[in-house]
């Protein structure tokens, strides 16, 4: 048992980072008693085509923009690099500064708890790391993953929200009002993201 905080992980393309993000990052903060949240964007994700996302300085400053005046959050750059962030990798470092599975959480979206089995060596991410989720309409609520797996499943505060969902909003013109914080809100509309669906574009 090592005597460092309990922290969270919270690791994505946040792209852009939504009210539902925050909700599980407060939600787990307080139920887990986690010290901290280091949010993650991730530079190069191996399971998405980065020429989709938006540029990675524009994603940076609105998940900086999204969780400022919260003193649970924090900012991490561990994922910005050129080479693909795999999620193991960057747990393993954790792991090495101390940090065991009862101290070291990782938050992920329902949807995303249905699919580590698929994450490169999932096997590692859960002997490394306590895995917290958010409830998700319509996905499974047992997910596949190793038999000795530690999961917490949060009920409050499930939402459907999901950035794809917004990127499609703004491309037509719609409110995203309440469903990105208002920073994150401007930061869009200033800098003209996603005016094309899956593309973020500077005016």
């Amino acid at each position: 048992m090592t005597d460092r905080d309990a922290i969270g992980l919270f690791g994505g393309t946040f792209d852009p980072p939504h009210t539902g993000h925050l909700i599980l990052a407060e939600r787990a903060a307080d139920a887990l008693g986690l010290s901290r949240i280091l949010f993650v964007p991730t530079a190069n994700p191996p399971h998405k085509e980065t020429g989709a996302l938006s540029p990675f300085d524009d994603r940076l400053e609105m998940t900086e923009a999204a969780i400022g005046g919260n003193g649970r959050f924090e900012l991490s750059l561990l994922e910005d690099g050129p080479e693909p962030s795999f999620t193991w990798k960057t747990l393993e470092r954790f792991a090495g500064e101390g940090y065991d599975r009862e101290r070291l959480h990782l938050l992920v979206g329902g949807d995303s708890l249905a699919e580590i089995a698929s994450w490169r060596r999932p096997e590692t991410i859960c002997r490394l790391a306590t895995i917290v989720a958010m409830a998700r309409p319509g996905w499974p609520e047992t997910p596949v993953l190793p038999e000795d797996a530690a999961v917490v499943i949060l009920e409050t505060g499930t939402n459907a929200i999901s950035s794809s969902a917004i990127r499609r909003l703004v491309a037509a013109g719609r409110s995203i009002r309440y469903l990105v914080p208002a920073p994150v809100e401007r930061y869009i509309a200033e800098h003209g993201l996603y005016r094309e669906p899956g593309k973020g574009k500077r005016p």
